[in-house]
């Protein structure tokens, strides 16, 4: 009966260092499980994050860019209203020359906001991808109310303008290297009218959108003269590198939704800008 006994007690231990290393190999188990359904959750909250797209702006002023410290400007408000959940716009400064540079080297990763292709030498719309238009604008033709200037191109020997250091300005750029015009530049277009206003220059170049934002600001600017005709009209665009076919499709897709909004309508009047008819028949609309 012992030696039973004996044998009986041998096999209530193995059972029981069986049964731990059972509940070790389970609980094992449970935390894998556990971690690899972690994992799987954080990953697909990881692709559900938007991803984040760079908008470049070498136009450092209001209404489009009023104060970069607290992100205040049309700009601001419009890449808000196109971000949704699977694209982020984020606006960012960088000089005219660095996105020259960048373009022609293919390096440019990011988008180039409120630009003409005429002004990047793609008219034909062959070198780089297009935004649909969103803004309808034009350089406006300022002087000195007391010494008005009507603008023609025929009429520039011996004259003097303001423009914005770094920015190339159709037909005025061939007077310029000519020798019959005089170029002062200036850091922005608030400082062309400061000298407008002193009478420093015959002219400068000023955006109609700039003007209307600036009038009910400065008093001064009521008293400038504005040429009949304008140095040029232009409907503003985003310029998308090639290698960024997506995130053209997707702007191009939340223009398309936005533009004839309310909130577009909104935002675009509080910074005094007109807006732009979606139309079917306007070419520049496609």
């Amino acid at each position: 009966m012992a030696k039973l006994s004996f044998v009986g007690n041998c096999t209530t231990h193995t059972d029981a260092v069986i049964s731990s290393r059972l509940t070790l190999v389970l609980r094992t188990a449970i935390v894998i499980l556990l971690f690899f359904a972690s994992a799987s959750l954080f990953a697909n909250e990881r692709e559900r994050s938007p991803s984040v797209v760079t908008v470049y702006s070498y136009h450092l002023k209001p209404p489009f860019i009023i104060d970069e410290a607290v992100n205040s400007g049309l700009y601001y408000d419009m890449l808000s209203l196109l971000s949704d959940e699977t694209v982020e716009y984020q606006l960012a400064y960088m000089p005219r020359k660095r996105i020259n540079k960048l373009l022609e080297n293919n390096d440019l990763q990011g988008v180039v906001i409120g630009v003409s292709p005429h002004w990047f030498s793609d008219g034909d719309k062959t070198k780089y991808l297009w935004s649909i238009p969103f803004i309808e604008d034009k350089d406006e033709i300022v002087s000195n109310a007391d010494t008005p200037f009507e603008f023609q191109v025929d009429e520039l020997s011996d004259k003097a303008m303001a423009g914005v250091r770094g920015l190339f300005y159709v037909g005025l750029n061939n007077a310029i290297e000519d020798g019959q015009l005089k170029r002062f530049d200036t850091e922005s277009e608030e400082q062309i009218i400061d000298m407008i206003e002193h009478q420093r220059v015959n002219f400068g170049v000023v955006s109609k959108s700039t003007l209307a934002y600036l009038y009910d600001k400065n008093d001064y600017i009521k008293s400038i003269h504005i040429s009949k005709v304008p140095h040029e009209e232009y409907f503003r665009h985003m310029l998308v590198p090639r290698h960024l076919s997506r995130t053209e499709s997707h702007l191009n897709q939340r223009l398309q939704s936005e533009l004839n909004t309310p909130e577009w309508r909104t935002m675009l009047r509080r910074y005094g800008v007109d807006f732009i008819e979606i139309d079917e028949g306007n070419p520049e609309i496609q």
